[in-house]
Formats: C-alpha cells, structure tokens, sequence
C-alpha cells in the first residue's frame, strides 16, 4: 500500500470521520424539516415590506432556496465537522506515540506528510460535497425548484435557470475556503502534537475573525481584506446577480496564498521535528 492509501485507511477507521459526515447530514435534514413547517411563514413574514412593490407568484419556498439557506445558516457550524477530524489526521500520531515509529522507517518526511495533507484534502472536499449535495438534493425532492429571492446586499432575484450553477460555483469555492482554514488547523496540529489545542486555536481564530469582520464601520473596517472570513464568506457573492468576478477572484488568490503558507510552515516545522520531541 502506498502512503496515501495507508492515510485513506486511517482517515476511514475512525469514528470521528463517520460522526462528523453523519451530523454534517442531520443538521441539513433538520433545517430541510424545520423549513417545510415554517419555512412559508417565515418568509412571508420578511417579504411584508416588499409586497406592496413586487407581485410575486409562485412557490417562494422552494428547495433552491433552501439549499442556499442551509449552507448558510450551518457557514459557521462546517469548519467545526471539518477540523475535528483533519486535525486528528496529525497530531493523532503524536497522541499514540505513533510518530516515533513512523519516522525511524526508511520514509521521507516530505513524502509522509505529503500522503496525510492529501488525504486531509479529499476527506475536505468528500465532506463539502456531501454537506452541498444534502442541502440541495432532499430539499428540492420536497419543495421542487423556482426562482430564488435572497438578501444580499439588498433583494436579489435569481432565475430558477441560473441558479444551479451558482450552487456549484458556490460550492467549489466553499470546497477552497475550508481547505485553507484546515491548513491553519493543520499547522497548529503539528506545532502542538494534541488535537484539542489545535481545534481550540483554528475555532477561536475562526470566531474573532468573524467578530472583527462584523465591524464595518471605524478602526475595523481596515482590517477586513486582512481577514481570513471575509474572504471565506465570498460564496455567497455567486448569488448576487451581478457576479463580481474581481472580488471573488482576489479571494481565491488570498485563500490559495493563506493555504500555501500553512503548508510551507507545516512541511519546515515536521522537517526539523526531533524523534525524541
């Protein structure tokens, strides 16, 4: 077996891996039951001060619309699922004393660590197209689609036609945005050797980042293009109806460029890493 194999064996033996996916399913169930009861007076409910302007017809709430909601209401609840288990991915072998072992076999280090963020990155996007497909698949066998009404930036109405490949393009980029932040997770997993220090750091970067980015106005709102959940959050911008192709574009740079420096830190801080540490 190769590295990467022995990684994916890993990966695929520990509960932590199958609870996470398996609550990642029942939270978009729940949100999918939570909406079919309430969902239409809910909205009927913020559309009140636009109905006096817009004749609208149709099936407001619609499985489209729930998928958008689901990924959004649960933005903040993913990257919780994801770092449980990739940070595990490495700092688990310190944990059980495995390190020691794997490193006096005749393996590079680079080639190890290489296998782990390999299999750190296919656990990310099985786990992001898992959770995307859930939200959209079940919603729309029991809402149907139509034409989208979202909040962003104001009203934006997107057409029913348009909509699924926003989702993916959405989606995808989702996919990057928690690869970058498990790369974070990942670094901090290897400087520390214990998982739940780890995590603790990644959630809690995560949680001040988004309390700073809730700041636009003032001292704050210099820092936003510095802050990793400003640009994480540009997923949504796929739904505005004029995309803005720049902005998402300078996201993806910064995220790929956060991801890259993780990696690097990551690969440096195992390469100097002592057995005996």
């Amino acid at each position: 077996m190769s590295l990467f194999q022995v990684e994916i064996y890993k990966l695929f033996s520990t509960y932590r891996t199958y609870i996470s996916l398996g609550i990642s399913v029942f939270l978009m169930l729940i949100i999918d039951l939570g909406l079919y009861n309430d969902g239409k007076d809910l909205f009927n409910f913020l559309l009140q001060s636009i109905e006096e302007n817009f004749y609208i017809e149709g099936h407001i709430v619609n499985g489209y619309l729930i998928s958008y909601l689901a990924l959004n209401t649960l933005w903040v609840h993913l990257p919780v699922l994801v770092v449980i288990v990739t940070a595990y991915i490495f700092s688990g072998e310190f944990e059980m004393g495995t390190i020691r072992t794997l490193l006096t076999q005749p393996i590079k280090r680079k080639k190890l660590l290489a296998a782990k963020i390999s299999a750190m990155l296919l656990f990310v996007f099985l786990f992001m197209i898992l959770s995307g497909f859930m939200a959209l698949i079940p919603s729309v066998l029991f809402f149907g689609s139509g034409d989208v009404i979202i909040f962003i930036d104001g009203i934006q109405f997107i057409q029913e036609s348009t909509y699924l490949l926003r989702y993916i393009k959405a989606l995808f980029f989702a996919t990057l945005a928690m690869f970058a932040f498990t790369c974070m997770a990942m670094y901090f997993a290897i400087y520390f050797r214990n998982t739940l220090t780890a995590i603790l750091l990644a959630l809690g970067l995560l949680i001040v980042s988004t309390l700073l980015q809730t700041f636009v106005f003032g001292f704050f709102s210099h820092w936003q293009p510095f802050l990793f959940t400003h640009h994480m959050a540009k997923w949504q911008l796929f739904f505005v109806d004029d995309v803005p192709k720049q902005s998402i574009l300078q996201s993806i740079l910064f995220l790929c460029v956060m991801a890259l420096f993780f990696i690097v830190l990551s690969f440096r801080k195992f390469e100097k890493m002592q057995i005996t540490e």
